[in-house]
């Protein structure tokens, strides 16, 4: 990810935030959103309300990723703000990041394998115009398939999918485009 992504804001929908490389940032970003980390994301974490309005989800995966904030920084934010029953969704879902996370450490072969796959991915397209110019239009969000090109726009702008978009992008990618 660009370290000049952008995030949409929370507060004004119209409102952009750049992903700001810092603790700094995270922590507002977590401040922003704690407040909504109840019954509002229970209810709404499944809807992807465009690029525009993200207030549904936290949109923390940046800073959580690079680690300029953690797992336990955004349950001690949360809990200090809610009850756990209150607010048990998203602690469920920051529990399942770290549950996959440490999974995924104890499997090393499987990241060796997606690196793998991925050097031979690399490689066909570097051998085979059609196959290139097929991924060219798909990065650059021109399939035809207007969701799936909305997405690769969106992504290639932002930085940053709702994760139902991430979801519904790759099996598009896989299954539709091949």
């Amino acid at each position: 990810m660009s370290m000049e992504a952008v995030l949409p804001g929370l507060d004004d929908p119209s409102k952009r935030i750049a992903f700001a490389p810092t603790r700094a940032a995270g922590l507002a970003r977590l401040d922003a959103f704690v407040r909504r980390a109840g019954r509002h994301y229970a209810n709404l974490r499944n809807y992807d309300l465009g690029s525009e309005r993200r207030d549904n989800v936290s949109c923390l995966s940046p800073w959580i990723r690079h680690r300029l904030i953690t797992e336990e920084d955004v349950l001690r934010a949360t809990l200090a703000r809610h009850a756990p029953s209150s607010a048990e969704k998203f602690i469920q879902e920051v529990f399942w990041r770290t549950y996959f996370k440490g999974w995924l450490e104890q499997r090393p072969s499987v990241w060796q394998g997606y690196r793998d796959g991925l050097d031979r991915a690399l490689t066909a397209l570097d051998r085979d115009g059609a196959l290139a110019a097929d991924y060219a239009s798909a990065v650059e969000g021109r399939t035809g398939v207007d969701g799936f090109d909305q997405w690769a726009q969106e992504l290639v702008e932002t930085g940053y999918l709702h994760n139902h978009a991430r979801m519904w992008f790759a099996s598009t990618w896989i299954f539709t485009l091949r």
